[in-house]
């Protein structure tokens, strides 16, 4: 794909034809996206903006046909990349998709009106079934199903968000800044601020009522993020082998929640502590 990026950003019509034909062909709009976040962070205003305008009209015509996601995940990308090139910092670019992720939460029933409420009838009637002997069970859980259901959805389009501007970014870093995307990576650590009040949230979900409990997914998110940005800082700067991470991804494929909650806590553990510089620290006083 290094190649087609590579090919995309030689001029402004080369790079408007891949990200448009990347948006017509059913489930590649994240790679669209991920071109037009290279573009914004690459070229002046006076060249992107072009671009990013004609360009998105395949995903404004699978709006009109029903499909909302390739138009939330453009709007997501295009919005995290200028706030990654007007700030520098991977961290606010990451709860900008956060905080895009609760609004899509909100919209989401209206932007799928006619297929969500089928599926959260359906999945409360699974839910129930499955749990026909705890009827106690199944009177607390049913309130959950529908907005857990459009958490979890709000979830995915803020991970594909996250994700095409990480992928933006690697391409802005392979063609012209060699290196530059690992080590912006491998820094990122969240604001205690958020952090701290995200993991609460994640623990208190029980209590809340169930249209705030269905905002917690997208919480997460970025903290999973950042605890995976925490391993790979700890292989990096021990010098241990790659492969080390291979094992995390693995983890998480195979271990999903369990893995999952524990890139949690692990982001969380970073933000009071900041693992990799005391552990940079430590490696220094050894030496």
């Amino acid at each position: 794909m290094k190649y087609l990026a590579q090919w995309a950003m030689q001029n402004r019509l080369q790079a408007t034809l891949a990200a448009a034909i990347a948006f017509a062909i059913p489930m590649l709009f994240w790679l669209g996206a991920a071109l037009q976040a290279l573009v914004l962070l690459r070229q002046p205003s006076r060249d992107s903006v072009p671009v990013i305008l004609w360009s998105s009209l395949p995903a404004l015509a699978w709006l009109a046909a029903g499909d909302p996601t390739p138009v939330l995940v453009s709007a997501g990308a295009i919005l995290t990349a200028q706030v990654l090139r007007y700030s520098v910092r991977l961290d606010w670019a990451i709860l900008t998709a956060v905080i895009l992720g609760e609004l899509i939460y909100w919209c989401l029933p209206l932007l799928l009106a006619d297929v969500l409420p089928l599926v959260v009838s359906r999945s409360e009637v699974a839910v129930m079934e499955a749990l026909q002997s705890s009827p106690d069970l199944q009177a607390r859980l049913q309130p959950l199903v529908g907005p857990m259901i459009h958490g979890v959805l709000a979830a995915l389009h803020t991970l594909v968000i996250i994700l095409c501007l990480l992928l933006g970014r690697y391409w802005q870093s392979a063609l012209y800044n060699p290196e530059g995307f690992g080590a912006e990576f491998r820094q990122l650590r969240l604001p205690l601020a958020f952090t701290l009040p995200a993991v609460l949230v994640v623990f208190a979900a029980g209590q809340l009522s169930p249209e705030l409990s269905g905002m917690v997914p997208v919480l997460t998110v970025a903290m999973m993020l950042a605890g995976l940005a925490v391993f790979h800082g700890v292989v990096h700067g021990t010098n241990a082998s790659p492969n080390w991470i291979l094992p995390i991804y693995i983890g998480l494929i195979v271990f999903g929640p369990y893995m999952y909650t524990l890139l949690i806590f692990v982001a969380m553990l970073d933000s009071v502590f900041d693992i990799r510089m005391r552990l940079k620290d430590t490696a220094s006083g050894d030496e």
